[in-house]
């Protein structure tokens, strides 16, 4: 029996990622940019890279329409932006930081401090993008289409400087000055975020993909002047929905589609979704899209509703909303079902992940006034380019193995003991050469805690098994420990595969602070509440003060590995700071402001207002802080 009478009748495991191989050294390759129409073409101090995108991607300029585009065929396959954010360092290991951007603009528009670029076309299926970046370095190329706006922890993102090396060409040349961002910053930046207030912010084509050739290009030698191509695949960071109903059969005439506990936003590499700093604000429903479209309600509406990818514990599901009527001469009612990505067999089942660069298709097969029957299957979202893909290939993830009190939960997320004996391990194996790399989802500055050593032994069918040895970094000295994502990735084959690691956190301990915390002395008090595992909870008791010019303040320790941040202050409640990670114990100074709006009238005011004091590394460790407001007798 299939749950909620929905089944799903395929489901195909996969994650288009990124399909990369670079061409010999000197191999020698036909010029794609009028020489006049590049400022750097005779620049001695830059290489000619191309980069093939392997996609049948739409070129959209300036004057074409889509029956002379050059490229067919479709809006989700559109470039109307194309952003190359290039990183580099004198060593091969890092740290890698901002060297220069290269931007391409359907409307031949310019970026300030970027080099423009055009898009030119190769037979039917690819795409090249002509850049010239400077020699000197090891260096890698990040790339973003059709999203040229940048976040960090929820604000745009424009300071972009240059590094400065000291003498490229020559065996003794380093980065003198370190470019903006670094690129462990970089893989922090996230995508505009979905407002769920504004009936506007939906997910439009043109669609935002990202590729990147990570495995760093070797241009330290500055005579080296023949040209090199590097292929990629860009893959779409949504997931898509199509919606196949025959309002003829189906007697509903669908006219909006949203998503509940979906995600507001996605970091570009990986595609990770975003967390708020606040969990209960992490799942939004989005705004309603209007359903409409040539096939809308007439048979399979493709590209219906596009979302960000939402992990299985989001539980997240569908909303479809339209008329339904029984009969002709039936008034048509309001109607709103929500289809959840759940599958039953058996008797068992469990959400299923909501993944970018997949396409959903949702069939509905029987509807009335209370329910909605639906078939949906899920395939990868093929965008018709000839890939080589050799499954044989790919990453095999074996058994993780723990070591000290390093907990390990579903095979696949780790939580890290942060003394530096305490390690996991993961056993792979792969027929190709593999990377390893960590990525930090969210920090409000670089903290590389963790470190991965990968180790490897050759069978004699030729079968390579790897152990990646993850650890705290013992050169870490730092105390923010954001959660991070250990990448492992074949690099013949397109799938990777993704391991949560997390640090063995606490709950900020809390107490009034040494000498004299409060002021006027001993009327402000904190009190800590009654602890279980699951609720910590506190209380602040402040003294409103007769006389205006008097200032009644409080101020408390707030101690916490992972550093501390406040959360939901009332507006007649003021902090000097919003958070803070320099050092475990932080003091932070609450003042009264008996003017601002909402200040309590009558008095004693018992639990005027409730606030958050959380790790600031995990926003789950927290205490709940209850204000009372009494009156100065």
């Amino acid at each position: 029996m299939i749950k909620n009478r929905k089944k799903f009748s395929a489901w195909v495991i996969g994650l288009i990622a990124l399909s990369l191989a670079g061409c010999g050294e000197a191999e020698m390759l036909t010029a794609t940019t009028p020489a006049d129409e590049d400022p750097l073409a005779n620049d001695p101090t830059r290489r000619e890279i191309i980069l093939g995108f392997q996609n049948k991607l739409n070129i959209k300029t300036a004057g074409t329409t889509r029956a002379d585009a050059p490229i067919a065929t479709t809006e989700e396959n559109e470039i109307t932006s194309l952003d190359i954010y290039v990183f580099s360092s004198d060593k091969e290991e890092g740290p890698y930081t901002y060297q220069e951007r290269f931007c391409y603009r359907s409307d031949g528009s310019t970026v300030p401090n970027a080099t423009k670029i055009l898009l030119t076309v190769e037979g039917d299926n690819v795409a090249l993008a002509t850049l010239r970046p400077k020699k000197g370095l090891f260096t890698k190329f990040y790339c973003i289409a059709n999203q040229p706006k940048l976040l960090k922890a929820g604000a745009e993102y424009d300071i972009f400087t240059p590094l400065v090396q000291s003498s490229p060409g020559a065996s003794y040349n380093v980065v003198t000055t370190a470019g903006v961002p670094t690129e462990t910053d970089f893989l922090t930046f996230t995508t505009p975020l979905l407002d769920p207030d504004e009936a506007t912010d939906v997910l439009l084509t043109p669609l935002p993909m990202v590729g990147s050739y990570s495995p760093a290009l070797d241009l330290r030698d500055i005579s080296m002047g023949s040209r090199t191509r590097i292929n990629m695949t860009l893959s779409r960071i949504v997931s898509r929905f199509d919606i196949i109903n025959d309002e003829k059969l189906s007697h509903l005439t669908i006219t909006g589609v949203s998503m509940g506990h979906g995600r507001k936003g996605v970091t570009f590499f990986p595609v990770v979704p975003v967390e708020d700093p606040d969990p209960t604000k992490t799942l939004i429903t989005y705004p309603d899209r209007d359903f409409n479209g040539a096939n809308a309600n007439k048979g399979t509406q493709t590209g219906a509703f596009y979302s960000y990818p939402s992990p299985v514990a989001d539980n997240g599901y569908l909303i479809i909303k339209g008329k339904y009527a029984l009969n002709q001469t039936d008034a048509p009612q309001e109607v709103s079902y929500v289809v959840e990505f759940e599958q039953s067999v058996a008797g068992t089942g469990g959400y299923i992940e909501v993944k970018p660069n997949h396409r959903y298709t949702v069939r509905i097969t029987d509807a009335d006034a209370f329910k909605l029957d639906v078939n949906i299957t899920v395939t990868d979202w093929t965008d018709g380019g000839e890939f080589e893909y050799q499954p044989e290939n790919e990453v095999s993830i074996g058994t993780l193995a723990a070591a000290g009190s390093t907990a390990i939960e579903n095979n696949n997320t780790a939580t890290v003991s942060l003394a530096e004996t305490d390690y996991f391990s993961i056993p792979f194996t792969s027929n190709s050469e593999v990377e390893c790399s960590i990525v930090y989802t969210s920090s409000p500055a670089s903290a590389e805690w963790l470190k991965a050593e990968v180790t490897a032994v050759t069978t004699r069918a030729g079968s390579v098994s790897y152990t990646c040895k993850v650890s705290k970094n013992t050169e870490y000295t730092g105390n923010l420990f954001p959660k991070a994502i250990i990448l492992l990735r074949s690099k013949a084959g397109r799938e990777e595969s993704q391991i949560v690691v997390k640090g063995a956190l606490g709950v900020p301990a809390i107490v009034a602070a040494t000498g004299t915390p409060s002021a006027p002395a001993g009327v402000n008090t904190y009190m800590p509440g009654t602890e279980t595992p699951d609720v910590i909870t506190g209380t602040l008791s402040m003294q409103k003060q007769a006389s205006a010019g008097t200032t009644s303040s409080m101020q408390l320790t707030v101690t916490a590995k992972g550093g501390s941040r406040i959360v939901g202050l009332p507006a007649w409640l003021k902090a000097d700071k919003a958070e803070d990670y320099a050092t475990e114990a932080v003091t932070y100074k609450f003042t009264l402001d008996q003017n601002a709006e909402g200040f309590p009238n009558a008095f004693p005011a018992t639990a005027a207002a409730t606030f958050e004091i959380q790790n600031l590394s995990d926003a789950t460790k927290k205490v709940t802080v209850t204000v009372n407001v009494t009156e100065a007798p």
